[in-house]
Order: structure tokens, then sequence, then C-alpha cells
């Protein structure tokens, strides 16, 4: 563990799980994410807001960038909170990384918009990224936490739809199933961030009218056989570790070719914290890696 992920880890249980533990509203939640600095950019990222598929998203495109590819990327927030610029810090460098735009999609947020309303955006947003001329051998989906659930549940609507699939999929940290795994209570006190008190405040804001075992709600209850190449993180030490661990295990059950990466010490989504974090950097880099493979950079 680096001195920086120790002091990090720190700071997250001071500033963010002591919060939690009470239970915050959906206001309070929105304002604790809206207190996270948005740090820009480099110069040589362009950086702009465009309309892909009904939505806002944020646009960063490297330098050289190849345009024929791109990453779709769904940012984390309990379905409930965050924007896309929260993001910036991963985002940037998986652009300038891949070398490819990285679309990040202002999804719809529930209460104010329930399930499907997200899913249907991102689903829109790919059917927009195919409407511009880019082959789905040639476009990847990500995304973190809520993101990283949204990512597999687009991809198995989009499988359900008849639509070409993409070349790959990045989960970081996904939530796969609404009803929980062992790590939950595992967990409870390595967790640096989550209260395990809040897990089931999400399912009546998020899916109110929906069963929270559909599978376009918890992808792990879903038919996976046939999904792009996915690569999973997660810390081993937080209450969704096997969240990734079980989807993994039944992806690769199903003849997928799925990857898991289980970081020790770390804690939920470090990667967006690669302005500091030597781990979150190396996270970026395997991502990275992983991409530009499947990608065919």
């Amino acid at each position: 563990m680096s001195i920086q992920l120790f002091v990090a880890d720190k700071v997250v249980r001071v500033m963010m799980k002591r919060r939690f533990r009470r239970n915050p509203t959906v206001m309070e939640l929105r304002a604790i994410m809206s207190e996270m600095p948005i740090r820009p950019a480099p110069k040589r990222i362009k950086v702009e807001t465009v309309e892909l598929g009904g939505c806002d998203a944020e646009l960063l495109t490297p330098r050289n960038a190849d345009l024929t590819r791109a990453l779709l990327y769904i940012h984390g927030g309990g379905f409930v909170a965050g924007v896309p610029a929260n993001h910036r810090p991963l985002t940037w460098r998986l652009a300038e990384g891949v070398g490819v735009p990285v679309y990040a999609i202002d999804y719809r947020l529930a209460p104010e918009h329930p399930f499907p309303a997200a899913l249907d955006d991102c689903v829109e947003a790919y059917r927009a990224l195919l409407a511009k001329g880019l082959s789905p051998e040639h476009i990847a989906i990500g995304g973190d936490s809520a993101g990283g659930n949204l990512t597999l549940v687009t991809a198995l609507k989009i499988k359900a739809l008849g639509l070409p699939l993409p070349a790959a999929l990045v989960c970081m940290s996904p939530v796969t199933d609404h009803e929980g795994f062992e790590s939950r209570t595992q967990n409870a006190k390595s967790d640096a961030m989550f209260d395990v008190r809040m897990i089931p405040t999400v399912p009546p804001l998020y899916c109110p009218d929906a069963d929270p075992m559909d599978p376009l709600v918890s992808p792990y209850r879903g038919d996976v056989a046939g999904l792009p190449p996915t690569l999973f993180h997660c810390s081993r030490d937080e209450l969704l570790r096997d969240d990734s661990i079980r989807m993994a295990e039944k992806m690769k059950a199903a003849g997928v070719d799925a990857t898991i990466e289980v970081w020790p010490g770390v804690f939920h989504v470090w990667q967006i914290t690669a302005d500091v974090l030597p781990e979150a950097k190396r996270a970026v880099a395997n991502i990275v890696a992983f991409l530009r493979a499947k990608l065919g950079k």
C-alpha cells in the first residue's frame, strides 16, 4: 500500500463513510458528490458537451484520436447522483491512453426518472454511436458502480433488441444483484466508503415499480451467454466485491471472455483518484491495455 493510499483511506473513512452511516437522502447524497472537486483535463484533451441519443454527454477527445473508435462511459452515483465531470480524472486518461474519444453520458437520474430511464438513455447513446457510422467492433462500453451495472444491463438490452454488441465491456465495482452476496456483510468494517445499511435504500429509489431481481436491474439474474469480453475491477475490501466475482464467474461459465482483478487495500472506485494514487494509475493502465487490445489499437 502506498503512503498516498494509506492517507486517502483515512480521509475517505472520515469524509464519506461517517456521513453515509446516516443514510443520507437523495439531496444529501447529491450534495456530497457535488463536493468532489471537478479537475480540469489537460489542455491537450478537448472537452466539450455534445448531444448523444437525446442526452448530453461530455466528450473527451485526445490529440490524434482514432475517430473510428469510441468508448461510451457511464458514471456511478447510486443511480441518483453524479455527473460525468466528477469522473474526468479517469475519463481523460482512458481517452488519452486508448487513443479514442470518450463519450461520458449524462443519463437521467432517479428518483425523478426511475428505471428504465437511465437504461433507455444508455441504449439510445449506443444507437447514436452506431448511427454515426462506428462499427460495433470499434465501440466499448464501461462504467463504475451504478454505471458498471448500467454497462452490463445495456449490453443485455442490446442483445435482447438484436443489435450488434460492442467489442468490450469494463465494469468497475458494479452492482450486479440487488439481493446481494456474502461480501456485503463480510466487508462491513473493511469497506472504507459505504455503510451496509445504505445498500437496501437503493432499489426503492431506482426501480420503485419494477422487480429488483429483473435481469435489467440485477444483471446477475440475466442470460449472459454471448456478451462481449469483459474486464471487472473491484476492491478486495469493499461491500460490492462479490458482485464482481460472482458475475465474472457466471460469465466465464457461459463461455464469455471475462477477466477479473481484485485489488487489495483500495476503496470503491479508486480508479477516479488517478491524479494522486499510484494504485489508481496502475489500475487505469490495465484498463487501457484491455481496451486497446479489444478495440484493435
